[in-house]
């Protein structure tokens, strides 16, 4: 007669010790092996980033594009009334709010999503072994994914005021988006884990984005600002560089290399950061959900 454990050998052809071992292995690896698995996995956080979409618009009609109708008509209010406000040439404002307004929505939509990542993927990671990381991946992803969407309106407002924008410039917005993916990923992981560990932060980081999008060169041109106002709002304020490293290349311009400086900086001591923290309560996750 077999014991249950000599069935379970036998019957998966290899000793139950060393399948224990493996059921166990994703919690006991490190905080950057946990990054690097996770990223080695398109196939998964692709899935679970599109499946997501899909989800958030089930049962209507033009599906995602309801967020582009919404965008377009933001565009369209905002763009009028900053136009008498500052005095702009609607030509060239137009375009700039557009491609502004496209920057911060994946910028922001990312961060605000990313206080409730390991609260509402609880779920997901306790019935299964898998890399905490695959829903901080998924969560950019979905989120690059709506920024494809929301150039159909950068495109409508391009072709119809500014054609001449579309430069070869444009091959910028490549690196650009990436550091702004670089520095999500590290944001949302961080975010994902202070939010999971104290539930007030997420109010906190909604209000302080809210705040953010208003001294942010967002809506308003940043040549109408001067001296402390633009050191403080222009120069040191991060989701600037973030939003020019995508809006210069639309716009036919290439982004100033203070910027792509800056995100640089930020994405180095970021992933430090991240690298430390993740590493320390990982094993927790779990645990504070």
């Amino acid at each position: 007669m077999f014991n249950s454990a000599e069935r379970d050998a036998g019957a998966t052809g290899r000793p139950v010790a060393n399948t224990a071992a493996e059921f166990c292995r994703p919690l006991a690896k490190s905080g950057m092996r946990d990054l690097i698995d996770g990223l080695m996995r398109p196939d998964l956080w692709g899935r679970l980033g599109w499946l997501e979409v899909k989800r958030r618009y089930r049962r209507t009609v033009i599906g995602p594009f309801w967020s582009v109708i919404s965008l377009g008509v933001f565009v369209a209010t905002i763009g009028s009334v900053g136009v008498a406000l500052w005095n702009q040439n609607p030509l060239q404002y137009v375009p700039y709010l557009t491609a502004g307004m496209l920057a911060w929505l994946m910028i922001s939509n990312t961060t605000t999503e990313a206080c409730a990542l390991f609260i509402g993927g609880s779920n997901l990671y306790q019935q299964a072994r898998l890399d905490f990381s695959l829903l901080v991946y998924a969560l950019v992803w979905r989120n690059l994914i709506v920024f494809t969407h929301h150039l159909f309106v950068y495109a409508l407002a391009v072709l119809l005021l500014a054609p001449h924008l579309i430069s070869p410039s444009l091959i910028l917005l490549a690196p650009g988006l990436l550091l702004v993916i670089i520095n999500g990923v590290w944001v949302s992981l961080l975010l994902g884990l202070l939010c999971l560990r104290f539930r007030d932060l997420q109010q906190m980081v909604m209000s302080v984005t809210q705040i953010a999008m208003l001294i942010t060169p967002v809506f308003w041109p940043v040549d109408q600002v001067q001296g402390t106002v633009r050191l403080m709002f222009v120069h040191l304020n991060p989701l600037h560089h973030c939003i020019q490293v995508v809006r210069a290349p639309l716009l036919g311009t290439a982004p100033t290399a203070g910027s792509y400086v800056a995100l640089i900086a930020i994405a180095i001591v970021g992933w430090i950061i991240v690298h430390l923290v993740f590493g320390s309560f990982r094993k927790r996750i779990t645990y504070w959900s």
